[in-house]
């Protein structure tokens, strides 16, 4: 079973999760966010069983990448080690600088055929009466999210030339094309209890909403679109 659903917000910021307090994002949600956003949208903290899932993800819009600078409190990072995190603190309060993409845009696109039937017909259910139990967020708490249910759609393999609409593996066989914006990331595909992340992979962004041309590739056709889960 393939879900489609297209989140959006007024900010986002993607965090390396081998950083605590990350001043630079991801250009898009990564794995292990979206199961985070699928546990909100299902009311649960304990959500590896997501780690089961595969998903897609298509750059609809970002606006633009900023670096806005923010006010810290030292009383407000109790989670953090305070001997590191005081350090450059005067009188408890501490400027940093954050990167936030604006007016960001996905389709995000996700395999739920490896997890258990009760768990798929759940967030189906709760999909399609646009409800999330707990807050969603577009990577930190000050980024709400709103996002739309696209269906539940059928799909084919199909192995050829073919323009991708998502992000790529970085091992496929790309091609460089005018008009693109590009990047390579880097990103867990799984996490597991205390935050331990895991099975890390490199993949190809084309930021701009383009397509991304690959040779004698793999994909899955969903709908209208040609994608590679991961």
């Amino acid at each position: 079973m393939i879900i489609g659903l297209e989140i959006s917000s007024d900010f986002a910021h993607f965090s390396h999760p081998a950083t605590i307090y990350s001043s630079l994002t991801y250009p898009v949600p990564p794995k292990t966010t979206v199961m985070g956003m699928l546990g909100a949208i299902m009311g649960l903290e304990d959500y590896l069983f997501l780690n089961s899932i595969k998903y897609a993800c298509v750059v609809k819009k970002i606006e633009a990448k900023r670096s806005f600078c923010f006010n810290g409190v030292k009383n407000a990072l109790s989670e953090l080690n305070l001997d590191k995190a005081g350090i450059g603190f005067k009188s408890g309060r501490k400027q940093f600088y954050r990167e936030l993409l604006v007016n960001p845009c996905y389709e995000i696109y996700i395999d739920l055929s490896d997890i258990e039937k009760v768990h798929r017909d759940r967030i189906v259910e709760l999909l399609k009466a646009k409800k999330s139990l707990y807050p969603l967020y577009m990577g930190v708490n000050f980024a709400l999210a709103d996002y739309r249910f696209l269906g539940v759609f059928d799909s084919t393999q199909e192995r050829g030339d073919a323009d991708l609409d998502s992000i790529v593996p970085l091992d496929s066989n790309f091609a460089i094309e005018a008009g693109r914006s590009y990047t390579d990331i880097r990103f867990a595909t799984k996490i597991e209890s205390g935050r331990h992340f895991g099975n890390f992979a490199d993949f190809l962004v084309e930021t701009s909403g383009k397509s991304i041309k690959c040779r004698d590739v793999c994909y899955t056709r969903v709908d209208d679109k040609s994608l590679i889960f991961v």
